[in-house]
């Protein structure tokens, strides 16, 4: 699909998903679709994948994106939903370096109830950091074009912990997402460098680039006073969640459970919003978490 180009300018901070959707939908215009806000566009002209001239397919774009600015942090005021800030937060993958070091048909989605591209392994793991996703293979194709409640996608859906429903799943909606999954790709031996190091050099590269982007905060980002109101229903403890991990967690490493994803003692990269951006270097993995669907802490 077609996008605008970010102008490059350094990260310094963690993004909300309006400023984020924002930044999209400047450059789209009616008659063409330029970016992946396509309700502002009245036409999209999907592009292939991969796109002509490139050898890496990409998720989101046909043209490399340059690093992405990073706008002033601002309070998270998203209520319940997820959808835009998991959307912002996996076009942070449109870097076409990343696209390069990730293996998008090594992916796995979890929702409430399943979990598409893996299985759940059972047992405990005994070293940390750690998840309890068996080995993906589930592929994250791209953003539905002019869609943008949907990602493209092609895995078999199981119900946790390992009986397959026989269902190979092609989209998925972002509000049913629990979290998203990603391998790092494994890399090619160079000279002296096996490729168990080359990937692991990858996977840092990777946390890097993330790292510019996701800047946990360093102080306390919210009030000590509580508020247990909830409205239209829905009772939301995003901003409780995103102040505790950033008070209480200086070394970046949480455990986690959400839904039937449980993360031991991963590295917090940052936030988009309401999704966490999390990595893992015993398997080289990345996540992306809706904070609202964090069921436990420890």
């Amino acid at each position: 699909m077609n996008q605008n180009l970010w102008p490059t300018q350094s990260w310094n901070g963690s993004v909300t998903a309006e400023e984020f959707a924002a930044q999209q939908s400047s450059g789209c215009s009616k008659g063409s679709c330029t970016c992946n806000t396509c309700n502002t566009c009245n036409t999209c002209n999907p592009c292939p994948n991969p796109c002509p001239g490139q050898t890496t397919p990409m998720i989101c774009c046909c043209q490399p994106m340059p690093t992405p600015p990073c706008p002033t942090p601002q309070p998270v005021e998203e209520g319940c939903c997820c959808k835009q800030s998991f959307r912002a937060a996996l076009q942070l993958l449109c870097n076409s370096q990343l696209a390069t070091l990730l293996d998008f048909n090594q992916a796995a989605f979890v929702t409430d109830t399943y979990v598409a591209g893996a299985t759940i392994n059972t047992t405990p793991a005994g070293t940390t950091p750690s998840d309890n996703l068996n080995t993906m293979s589930g592929s994250f194709r791209r953003f539905s074009p002019c869609n943008c409640d949907l990602l493209e996608i092609s895995a078999l859906v199981n119900t946790p912990p390992e009986t397959s429903t026989g269902v190979t799943a092609t989209q998925v909606p972002l509000c049913q997402l629990t979290a998203v999954a990603l391998q790092t790709a494994t890399a090619p031996a160079s000279g002296d460098i096996t490729s168990d190091q080359a990937t692991a050099n990858n996977f840092q590269t990777i946390q890097k680039i993330l790292a510019q982007c996701l800047t946990p905060c360093s102080n306390p980002c919210g009030c000590c006073a509580c508020s247990c109101a909830c409205s239209d229903d829905e009772c939301c403890c995003a901003a409780g969640l995103l102040s505790t991990l950033s008070q209480s967690n200086l070394s970046r490493k949480v455990t986690i459970v959400a839904g039937s994803l449980v993360l031991q003692g991963v590295t917090l990269l940052g936030t988009v919003g309401n999704v966490l951006v999390l990595s893992n270097s015993t398997n080289n993995r990345i996540y992306f978490v809706c904070v609202n669907q964090i069921q436990f802490l420890a």
